[in-house]
């Protein structure tokens, strides 16, 4: 089954403001977060685009799709 995720990410340094939400079409997290990257070098060009350089773990957030 299809979910929708709105991930979004947050930058260790608290000055900069979070990546996000982008929203991305997966049926697992992972394969979400790894859309979502993707989408964050697109929309954010400007931004870093190493994940070691934002919190562990993205925020998200999901709801199933109807088939």
């Amino acid at each position: 089954m299809m979910r929708e995720y709105k991930i979004t990410f947050h930058p260790i340094d608290p000055s900069e403001a979070p990546a996000g939400p982008i929203t991305v079409m997966a049926q697992w997290l992972d394969e979400a977060i790894d859309l979502a990257v993707e989408r964050l070098k697109v929309d954010y060009p400007d931004r870093s685009h190493d994940l070691n350089d934002y919190k562990p773990l993205p925020h998200a957030t999901w709801r199933e799709l109807l088939e």
